[in-house]
């Protein structure tokens, strides 16, 4: 415990790093607000269909995956990090300020596949930024991989109190203005952004470095395994979004506070878990913390359906914590280090294998929530992260190839039998 002190404490001694890490948390809460509460809004609020409403997450999920894209290529050749930054949270802004007035389905897709799927990129942009400014130029005793936990902490500690305050707003005050209550902490993000995040031309390495193609990176072996990896239990990880709000408050006769308190639960097991990871991630142990998390995440979805009351799907929850300290955490630094020198693309495929997750997991929930049910649909997310598993468990990186100097693999090399 007194090392992990002392390394936050050097950390946050960084010059701009404890007001940056104070945005993020508004960041963090902004997206925390809002996710638990979509699917019990578009069916509940505006009265979409499961079906209908599966088919409208689908195409905002397109349209993250094409502009976040777009945009992590600009951002590593030609606009600063602060640019791409300030882009994301002005429609962040926009786009959650239109859903608080708006309740024609036609108006919100238009909404979503426009200035909404451009937040979609600050996540991803945030970490590219802590990449090159911090991680880059090193901080003396500091690993990396801690360093990152550190960032993403600050996202954990958004989603411990996000889903509880934003169901207590949604309760008392109604959708308008938990989406306005977003709008307002996308506004201070971009606060943080104009004050903390300076506009620095991309660095001669880096303009350089971007002429490798996304589809020539990610049609490498070892990138395209973890990016399939990776996206299997995003994909699960996004049904249960969407369905286990709607399984507490129909099969389980629960409320809008229990869904906050279950999506309160996961994220307060994942702060010490994240760093702790970070310290193992740093001694050589990526690989085998990734199959923990697969394997984790398994059992979570095997043992969801075994639930009676909404109070028994809190301890459950903690499984949740882990898998996401894993997931989410490990995975983003795995990936830069995968891609090196191009810290928004390696980002943005990160990104994009959970949009595409979302992709996958809006419309998979759509297609199959009438057919399934809410308890079969935890079913096929514990299979989708058993394959996940299987990926992980027959990946072999590079024999003797430094991580930070990859070179590109056939897939057939890259899983082991």
């Amino acid at each position: 415990m007194t090392d992990l002190l002392r390394l936050t404490k050097r950390i946050l001694t960084q010059p701009d790093f404890a007001g940056l890490l104070a945005a993020s948390v508004a960041l963090g809460v902004g997206f925390s607000f809002v996710a638990p509460f979509l699917s019990l809004w578009g069916t509940h609020e505006i009265g979409m269909s499961p079906s209908l409403f599966g088919l409208y997450m689908t195409a905002t999920s397109v349209s993250a995956i094409l502009v976040t894209t777009t945009l992590a290529r600009w951002s590593d050749s030609h606009l600063s990090r602060k640019t791409v930054l300030l882009i994301g949270a002005g429609g962040g802004m926009l786009g959650y300020t239109g859903y608080a007035f708006l309740h024609d389905p036609r108006a919100l897709i238009v909404i979503g596949v426009t200035v909404l799927a451009l937040a979609a990129i600050c996540f991803s942009q945030l970490f590219a930024h802590v990449r090159e400014r911090f991680i880059a130029h090193g901080i003396e005793g500091v690993p990396p991989t801690y360093l990152m936990s550190v960032v993403r902490v600050c996202f954990s500690l958004a989603w411990t109190a996000g889903p509880t305050v934003g169901a207590w707003v949604m309760v008392t005050h109604g959708f308008r203005t938990l989406f306005l209550a977003a709008a307002g902490l996308f506004g201070l993000f971009l606060l943080g952004v104009l004050r903390y995040v300076p506009d620095e031309p991309r660095p001669a390495h880096v303009r350089d470095a971007v002429r490798e193609s996304v589809w020539r990176v990610l049609t490498r072996g070892d990138v395209f395994a973890m990016f399939l990896a990776f996206l299997l239990v995003l994909a699960a990880h996004t049904i249960n979004l969407l369905n286990l709000p709607l399984y507490i408050t129909g099969e389980l006769a629960g409320n809008g506070r229990d869904v906050g308190f279950a999506f309160g639960v996961g994220p307060a097991a994942e702060v010490p878990l994240m760093l702790w990871f970070g310290l193992l991630a740093a001694r050589g142990h990526q690989l085998g913390l990734i199959r923990l998390g697969a394997a984790t995440t398994v059992i979570y979805f095997l043992l969801l359906p075994c639930a009676r009351a909404p109070w028994h799907v809190l301890p459950m929850q903690i499984l949740h914590g882990l898998s996401f300290a894993v997931i989410s955490n490990i995975g983003i630094l795995f990936f830069q280090e995968l891609v090196p020198g191009q810290a928004g693309l390696a980002t943005a495929i990160y990104t994009n294998a959970a949009n595409l997750g979302n992709l996958f997991g809006f419309f998979g929930f759509g297609a199959l929530v009438k057919l399934l049910g809410h308890r079969g649909l935890f079913f096929v997310s514990a299979a989708l992260t058993a394959a996940t598993l299987v990926i992980v468990l027959r990946y072999r990186p590079r024999p003797g190839a430094p991580v930070d100097r990859i070179l590109p693999v056939p897939i057939s090399e890259t899983l082991g039998p």
